[in-house]
């Protein structure tokens, strides 16, 4: 018997059978497989032939065809950027220490430095009287502190500065006590105790210290609420707390109390961070926040330049810089200076308290544009007639009242407020009465106008430029008007210690309405500091002629 594979022609049929049986099995299995497990099974397929890569055996000789290649890819490989170039090396004995900067501290940092030094810093290990250096960069440092802390000034334009080779605010609060011990308000000296103007000036302070609101600044409308007697009146405008809050603090840094040192440390280091507060970037203490905003930025320019010029604080350094070029940019070209920024229009009185910055700028070492002076000076000659008396706005005119009852109470002929200012814009630019006549007449003037507690020859503005003036003429009409001046303004201080009033001054004059109470004694306890608060350009004399 044959096996089927040995008849011709069945083996292709049985192959053909089994074929068929296997397709009909794998169908089958297709079907009966669920459709994941086909697709891991495809997806399986494919990635086994994306990784298989197969090489062909090279053809025999003599095959037909050219040999063929296979080129495979290059690894891949991370770019490494280069080592960066190391630094050169410096030779130590080449490197100027001198000109590396000073480390600078938290510019809001106030210290309370040592009472006995000034500055940032207080190290007891650092010597006051080395040379800067390197490894002196203690700002108490006698060098290293702004010109004004060795030497005379420059205020005046090439010409001196204030009257000998002394610290520039070296009078204020030089041999206080407790409590008194100031210049003598007599001219000459100093008294042993407390006499009855240094009196007055500490009576002043404290009720400014009690009256200071919380926020740190001097409130024209709401100082009130700081009573804890009873209620003292005299409101003025809250238009004007920027301008009010500087002239406080000017009469505690006028008497020699600062943030590092005395009993109103706290009082004064509030009352500067209030102005640091609202100033804004072009550097205008307050901002343009009333049409009137030059006199509230020259009060607190004025304050804060004193402050830095007195500590050397780098907290007050920048916003004092600040606030001195504002006064520059606002300036009219070849002009002075008045209501807005260098808008063509000038008046005396602005210009006045605009001279005032710059003095005590330079004073503190601060950078100050000299013909700045030079322009202002111009401006008042201008303004001053024959027999020296000195115009607002027009020449020889009377000063500027608000017009309405103000005017009718306060005769602007009583006053020479304006004349006052032009003489200390003058000695400010380096005149002295020797050589400029119009001093000479407008301290006449002044004379046959002493200040006298009147109500219609009442103006604490007129006191305040007039006593700033006097000062620096000296000599026989000083004595004069100092004798007029301390019984009008000392005499009539509140002095009832039951009274939330104690130490004030009544606001009673042509511009009380706006400033109120703490206006009016602020000015007037700047009177009673002129003693010390400016040193004398020419030494009170004559002079000579100012330097060209």
């Amino acid at each position: 018997m044959r096996h089927a594979s040995e008849v011709p022609g069945e083996g292709a049929a049985v192959q053909e059978a089994d074929a068929a049986s296997g397709v009909a099995r794998l169908r089958a299995f297709i079907s009966a497989s669920p459709w994941v497990t086909i697709s891991v099974l495809l997806h399986a397929l494919v990635l086994t032939l994306l990784t298989v890569v197969v090489l062909h055996e090279k053809p025999a000789e003599g095959a037909n065809g050219p040999p063929q290649t296979i080129a495979l890819a290059p690894p891949r490989l991370e770019r490494i950027d280069p080592a960066p170039e190391p630094p050169p090396l410096v030779e130590r004995t080449n490197v100027d220490l001198a000109t590396m900067p000073p480390p600078d501290p938290d510019s809001d940092f106030i210290p309370e430095a040592n009472p006995t030094r000034r500055g940032d810093f207080s190290p007891d290990s650092q010597d006051d009287t080395a040379p800067p250096g390197p490894i002196n960069w203690d700002p108490d440092a006698l060098d290293s502190m702004p010109n004004s802390k060795k030497g005379g000034t420059s205020i005046g334009v090439n010409g001196p500065g204030h009257y000998g080779n002394t610290d520039a605010y070296e009078g204020r609060g030089k041999d206080r006590g407790k409590g008194g011990g100031r210049a003598d308000p007599n001219g000459g000296g100093r008294p042993k105790k407390e006499d009855k103007v240094t009196a007055s000036t500490t009576a002043a302070l404290q009720w400014l210290a009690n009256h200071q609101s919380p926020d740190g600044r001097w409130d024209c409308d709401g100082f009130d609420a700081n009573c804890k007697k009873s209620k003292c009146d005299g409101r003025g405008e809250a238009t004007y707390d920027v301008g009010v809050t500087g002239l406080a603090l000017l009469c505690f840094l006028g008497a020699g109390f600062t943030h590092q040192e005395g009993p109103f440390k706290k009082t004064v280091k509030d009352g500067l961070l209030y102005l640091k507060s609202v100033q804004d970037e072009d550097g205008i203490f307050g901002g343009k926040s009333c049409p009137h905003y030059q006199y509230n930025h020259a009060c607190a320019a004025l304050a804060m330049a004193e402050a830095f010029g007195m500590t050397g604080a780098n907290a007050f350094r920048e916003p004092a810089r600040k606030g001195v070029a504002w006064v520059g940019r606002s300036q009219n070209p070849y002009r002075a200076w008045r209501y807005g920024c260098a808008d063509g229009d000038n008046d005396t009185s602005v210009t006045g308290w605009m001279t005032m910055v710059l003095k005590s700028a330079a004073m503190s070492g601060i950078d100050v544009e000299h013909q700045s002076l030079d322009h202002a000076a111009a401006f008042i000659d201008e303004m001053t007639e024959e027999n020296g008396r000195t115009g607002y706005q027009q020449k020889g005119g009377w000063p500027a009242r608000v017009t309405g009852p103000t005017l009718e109470k306060f005769p602007a002929q009583n006053s020479e407020s304006l004349t006052a200012v032009g003489m200390l814009v003058r000695i400010f630019d380096g005149h002295a009465a020797g050589a400029d006549p119009s001093i000479g007449k407008g301290a006449d003037l002044l004379v046959a106008q002493l200040p006298k507690w009147d109500p219609p020859s009442i103006d604490f503005y007129y006191w305040y430029y007039g006593t700033l003036a006097m000062f620096q003429v000296g000599g026989p009409r000083w004595e004069k008007w100092n004798a007029a001046m301390k019984t009008a303004i000392v005499d009539h201080q509140r002095l009832d210690r039951a009274q939330d009033e104690f130490g004030s001054w009544d606001p009673v004059d042509p511009w009380s309405q706006e400033g109120g109470r703490v206006y009016a004694t602020a000015l007037n306890c700047l009177c009673t500091e002129v003693y010390y608060r400016y040193p004398r350009v020419f030494g009170g004399s004559t002079g000579a002629a100012k330097p060209k």
